[in-house]
């Protein structure tokens, strides 16, 4: 069967054009248009009564609440996943608003939400969810406004979209210990929780360890200004025994502090940042577990538009994206 996207296709034009010509559309040129008709009749074009009556229906008010963390890399790929699913749908008029707030100020985020929950009455909010209680009372006074949460689960009501930081974590201690020369130690150091995914990293690094019973960790030992303080903090609890250094948060900085002492750690660790890819690429990690949110955000972008567009039913279901691997063999 013939579909707009062939008919775009053969005339080199956006599938978008195609659709305005079919639609009676006054926003084309006219020739532009008849090149369209004509094709649509040659090859034997039949309009989609789905595709039409989703095309008709009117714009939906969507707003994503994303945070600014310390890493810009996991921002820009949830974007660029939430732009992918709008490029994908724009034929019906598919938009998603984007507000960022600093993950630092988590009543900001609150306060955007309340307001924009009075003055717009959306239909869709998708959010990285930073104080979940309030998010979720706000969720129940507005019923009719579908909620998705990202990365952050608020309970089994709410749909949730994210990846296993655990599991991740569980990863990244799986393949240290598999390059750990035997009788040696690893250096945990841990600090502030990010709300979001360092405290789920380190909970399932250490339960992949203890899960072994292998007595190699040194630590966790705890700082609240971890990384200015690091190198400080390595020079009192370095020894011959520790071979290799892991932290969920600043492991970059601690990393590229290392270099000064002229040490040199076996290190692995989670997510991926500019740093980190350079860090791999010059030999100064062995690996990341990265998390596809790229992936993650096109997920919830098309889960959204299934439910407002299609009727599809998401309440209360989870979903995960897998995270992969990444060794300097296979950067990209």
């Amino acid at each position: 069967m013939v579909t707009q996207e062939d008919i775009a296709k053969i005339l080199n034009i956006s599938r978008t054009t195609v659709a305005r010509a079919l639609n009676g559309s006054e926003n084309i040129k006219k020739e532009t248009k008849e090149k369209i008709l004509k094709l649509c009749d040659e090859l034997g074009y039949v309009k989609n009564p789905i595709s039409t009556s989703l095309a008709t229906k009117k714009q939906k008010k969507i707003f994503a609440f994303l945070i600014q963390s310390k890493n810009k890399y996991y921002s820009m790929e949830l974007i660029k996943g939430l732009k992918k699913a709008e490029k994908e749908f724009e034929f019906y008029g598919y938009k998603i608003e984007i507000i960022e707030t600093n993950i630092d100020h988590p009543l900001d985020q609150l306060n955007q939400l309340q307001n924009i929950m009075k003055e717009e009455r959306p239909d869709g909010i998708i959010i990285v969810p930073l104080l979940k209680e309030e998010i979720k009372n706000i969720q129940l006074r507005y019923p009719k406004t579908f909620f998705i949460t990202l990365d952050v689960g608020i309970d089994e009501s709410i749909t949730y979209v994210g990846v296993d930081y655990f599991k991740s974590g569980r990863m990244a201690a799986d393949i240290l210990m598999n390059v750990m020369s035997k009788g040696k130690k690893v250096l945990v150091l841990d600090t502030k929780d990010d709300r979001i995914s360092s405290e789920l990293y380190l909970k399932g690094f250490l339960s992949r360890i203890n899960e072994e019973k292998k007595d190699i960790i040194v630590g966790p030992i705890y700082d609240d200004d971890l990384k200015n303080n690091a190198l400080d903090i390595i020079k009192k609890n370095i020894t011959k025994d520790i071979e290799g250094i892991y932290s969920s948060r600043f492991l970059a900085d601690i990393i590229k502090k290392t270099k000064d002492l002229q040490l040199n750690f076996k290190v692995v660790g989670n997510g991926m940042s500019e740093q980190i890819y350079n860090l791999i690429l010059n030999k100064n990690m062995i690996a990341t577990v990265v998390e596809p949110w790229e992936e993650e955000g096109y997920a919830v972008g098309k889960i959204m538009f299934n439910y407002l567009y299609k009727n599809d039913t998401y309440n209360g279901k989870k979903y995960i994206v897998e995270s992969k691997i990444v060794f300097k063999e296979n950067l990209r």
